[in-house]
C-alpha cells in the first residue's frame, strides 16, 4: 500500500520512493507547446506532476516542510509571470547576455539550433521558445544545492536537450538558474 499525505491546498500526495507527488494545475504553462517525439502528440493539458523531494535517509517520514510548500504555492500563484521570465532567462542564456549558467548553451545560440527538427519555428527571438519547450514537472526542494534556501525547479522537455531536459530554478519571483533537469544550480553558484 502506498504511503499518502494530505495537504489542505494541494490535496493528496503519494510517496514514490524519492519524494511526495501529486498533480497540480498549471494553465499558464500550457503556453509552452513543444511536442517531444516520444510524447503522445497531444497539446499541453494544463496540469503537471508536483514532487516535493524527501531526504534519502528519512524517506516517507520526511513529509514536506511548510517553507517548501509555501514557496511552491507562491510559484504556482505567480505562474503567469514566471512563463515569460523562463523565456527571457533562457534567451539571455543562449545569447550569453544573462548570468553565467555554466551550460554548453550559454552564448551558444548557434549550437542550440543545430540538429533540431526543422519543422520547429526558427529560433530567431525569445517568443519562438514557446514552441521549443514543454513543462514536464515541478519540484520543490529544501535547498538549491549549496544554496540554503528552498527553491522550485520547473523541468522542461526541449529539442536541444532531449537527453537531460532543461531545469529552471525560481523563488517564485525571479529565475535563479538554468541547467539540466535535476542538476540545475543557482546562477550565484557559478
Amino acid at each position: 500500500m502506498a504511503t499518502t499525505w494530505h495537504h489542505p491546498e494541494f490535496g493528496e500526495f503519494t510517496f514514490d520512493g524519492y519524494g511526495w507527488t501529486t498533480s497540480v494545475d498549471v494553465p499558464a504553462f500550457a503556453a509552452f507547446r513543444y511536442a517531444p517525439r516520444y510524447g503522445d502528440g497531444r497539446p499541453p493539458s494544463g496540469k503537471c506532476e508536483l514532487c516535493i523531494e524527501a531526504d534519502d535517509d528519512a524517506g516517507e517520514t520526511d513529509v514536506p516542510s511548510a517553507d517548501v510548500l509555501a514557496l511552491v504555492s507562491k510559484a504556482l500563484a505567480r505562474q503567469a509571470s514566471l512563463v515569460p521570465a523562463v523565456v527571457a532567462a533562457l534567451w539571455d542564456d543562449f545569447n550569453g547576455t544573462g548570468p553565467q549558467s555554466g551550460m554548453w548553451w550559454h552564448g551558444g545560440l548557434d549550437e542550440v539550433v543545430e540538429d533540431v527538427d526543422p519543422s520547429l519555428p526558427p529560433l530567431t527571438g525569445p517568443d519562438a521558445l514557446y514552441s521549443w519547450l514543454r513543462l514536464s514537472g515541478i519540484a520543490g526542494r529544501k535547498s538549491g544545492l549549496r544554496n540554503e534556501s528552498p527553491v522550485v525547479e520547473m523541468s522542461f522537455d526541449a529539442p536541444f536537450e532531449e537527453e537531460h531536459g532543461v531545469g529552471v530554478l525560481t523563488d517564485g519571483d525571479i529565475i535563479l538558474g538554468t541547467g539540466y533537469t535535476y542538476d540545475v544550480r543557482p546562477f550565484t553558484e557559478r
